[in-house]
């Protein structure tokens, strides 16, 4: 049906004189229309930090992103957006979806069968395939549509069978029968699915739950001819089951723009032409700007619409002259009809401003979540593998390099070597490597909330339980093999105690790495700011100065200093047991340890400015701050969670 069509007399009257309780326009369907969009922004970004923040500075000049935009888009059609590049369709996009608008001023209204609608409705009625698409890649395609389902297809409204029926109905839908078992894939890491078959895992996650409208940005971004017709042709056959399609679109082949209901043709922010994508060529040819034989239309009607900087004042002559001819057929007046709309008064459909509507639980987010990240823990090759692999391999070099060593004057400097080695390998082992892996995450787990798949409360449990086994483990198995072979004091409580350290001092170093990770959200950031903070930390750590040479003005930093807590448990743990150190008792004994010879291990620590009694105190402080930090990196990621959405 054309938009003319759909746009009669009587539709028209009904929007004129619509009161709250009124039939819908189109009760059979969801038409989504535009009316008199207009988008200011400014005309440069900010540089620097200093000019964001600045208040008493000359405001910058703005410009018009989209002027006196309208239009709609059909029930069952698939509608094309197109356009060179700043025509202005992905700004159209975003203001249907509601979707990164900061910094811009956006006036006019958008209606769903005549109701207004805010961006809440829109967000609850629709989804949403961006350009990039983002999977965790350790998961095949059937556990990704798993998880989706569970999450968007709540046990408190559909059972597990039913679950499970819609995912492998979505899967045959998008043609993904054959590679459903098949891993996603992460890029120079692990093979996976073809670019075309993520993007119709993509479109797959957002028909889960049947959404009356489908926007997709550029779905054929980075695809060839022959995956962007499938692609395109699974777009179709999704309108053609009677959903509202709306995809944005630089450069479509001849093949895949017949497959586009309607076109959208947009330049200099203006619509240019809307309505059938057949009736377009004959449009330009009737304005004087026939198509060559043998041509791709949709090259032809965008690089007539193109502006040509060198010749500017004619480009624009072009586009007015073609959109002067639309606006005179019917089409065209359908249009301005649809742009008077936004002058009356019409209905709004009651939603909760800035509410979100989860379809699962908390407990049914944070199980799905949990998985998800279990899966991504055991299959991730740089997750467990290369970790398992590096910690034996440095606890065993380790613990041969001291194996065995025997207490004497001598060899204290060495156990406490050994001792404070411990906390740093299993410092840095661990959390530089874990950043870039929560920074890679970062994205997928903010466009998941932003959709309100889940609660960032949700996901943040689930992923620290799911990861808090590992961070048991390795440090349980490091601690194990340098224990023994380094030959500290042989006794199974101190060997415990020992692991117990190794442990709090592995999750508050997890802690910190989440932190910088989820602040910074960039690797290059966050890896560049974590050794600014954790270096002098570790300077501060006892073991290359000690508490009483430290400068008054740094005593705050020694009192930050997790490496000081972890290597004063350790050495408390193992001096406390030396009763005594039989080389010490001969009198004629020289210096060979630290301010003399200690007689026994209280003696050594007393030395080196530790006491016996902050046992217990330094594992309180080591506990305090393993959860502390990692509240810090939470409240980080619900901040970006929230800017976000």
């Amino acid at each position: 049906m054309m938009l003319a069509e759909m746009m009669t007399s009587d539709h028209l009257e009904l929007l004129k004189n619509q009161e709250p309780r009124i039939p819908h326009i189109f009760p059979e369907g969801i038409n989504l229309y535009w009316s008199s969009l207009n988008v200011t922004g400014p005309e440069t970004k900010s540089t620097n930090f200093l000019e964001k923040f600045r208040n008493n500075g000359p405001k910058r000049r703005v410009k018009e992103i989209l002027h006196n935009v309208s239009g709609m888009a059909e029930s069952g059609k698939l509608l094309a957006i197109m356009g060179s590049s700043g025509a202005g369709k992905t700004t159209l996009l975003n203001v249907l979806t509601s979707r990164n608008l900061t910094n811009l001023d956006v006036q006019g209204s958008i209606l769903i069968d005549g109701k207004r609608a805010n961006k809440w409705k829109i967000r609850e009625m629709s989804a949403f395939v961006q350009q990039h698409d983002m999977f965790v890649g350790t998961m095949t395609a059937r556990e990704h549509l798993q998880f989706m389902a569970r999450l968007r297809m709540g046990s408190e409204y559909y059972s597990e069978e039913e679950r499970e029926s819609r995912v492998d109905q979505v899967l045959t839908q998008m043609g993904l029968q054959k590679c459903a078992d098949t891993v996603i894939g992460i890029p120079n890491q692990l093979k996976g699915l073809s670019c075309g078959e993520k993007k119709r895992l993509s479109f797959a996650s957002e028909i889960l739950t049947c959404p009356k409208i489908l926007f997709c940005d550029e779905p054929t971004s980075g695809l060839d001819a022959f995956m962007a017709g499938h692609v395109v042709q699974a777009l179709r056959n999704l309108a053609d089951y009677g959903m509202t399609v709306i995809i944005t679109i630089h450069q479509p082949s001849s093949q895949v723009y017949s497959l586009f209901h309607n076109v959208c043709l947009m330049a200099c922010g203006r619509v240019i032409y809307l309505g059938p994508g057949d009736q377009a060529v004959p449009l330009f040819e009737k304005c004087g700007f026939p198509c060559p034989a043998y041509y791709n239309p949709a090259d032809h009607l965008i690089r007539t619409l193109a502006v040509i900087d060198s010749d500017r004042a004619t480009s624009m002559k072009t586009i007015s002259k073609i959109r002067q001819g639309f606006l005179s057929t019917d089409l065209g007046q359908s249009v301005l009809a649809i742009g008077n709309a936004n002058k009356l008064r019409a209905a709004s459909f009651a939603t909760k401003s800035g509410i979100f509507s989860y379809n699962a639980s908390f407990f049914t987010q944070f199980k799905a979540l949990f998985w998800r990240s279990w899966l991504t823990v055991i299959r991730d090759p740089n997750l467990l593998k290369v970790r398992l692999l590096q910690i034996i391999i440095t606890a065993l070099i380790t613990g041969l390099v001291f194996f065995q060593t025997p207490i004497t004057p001598a060899t204290i400097i060495s156990i406490n070597g050994i001792m404070f080695n411990h906390i740093r390998n299993m410092n840095f082992m661990l959390q530089f490597p874990n950043v870039p892996v929560i920074t890679a995450e970062l994205p997928i787990v903010l466009r998941e909330n932003a959709n309100g798949v889940y609660r960032t409360s949700a996901y943040f449990l689930a992923k620290n339980i799911a990861e808090l086994p590992q961070y048991i483990v390795l440090p349980i198995l490091y601690n194990t093999i340098v224990y023994w072979f380094s030959g500290l004091f042989p006794n199974f409580w101190n060997f415990c105690f020992a692991s117990l350290v190794t442990i709090l001092i592995t999750n508050v170093a997890i802690s910190i790495s989440y932190a910088v990770a989820t602040i910074f959200a960039n690797t290059d950031v966050a890896m560049t700011v974590l050794p600014i903070f954790v270096v002098p930390i570790m300077a501060f750590g006892g073991f290359f100065i000690t508490f009483d040479a430290i400068p008054s003005y740094f005593t705050w930093l020694s009192s930050l200093s997790y490496f000081k807590y972890g290597y004063e448990a350790l050495a408390i743990n193992e001096w406390e047991s030396v009763t005594v150190i039989p080389e010490c008792l001969n009198s004629t004994v020289s210096a060979f340890a630290l301010n003399g010879c200690p007689k026994n291990g209280y003696e050594v620590l007393e030395s080196i400015d530790f006491s016996a009694y902050h046992k217990w105190f330094n594992i309180s402080i080591l506990f305090v701050m393993f959860i502390g930090i990692r509240l810090i990196a939470y409240v980080a990621l619900l901040i970006r969670s929230y800017i976000n959405t």
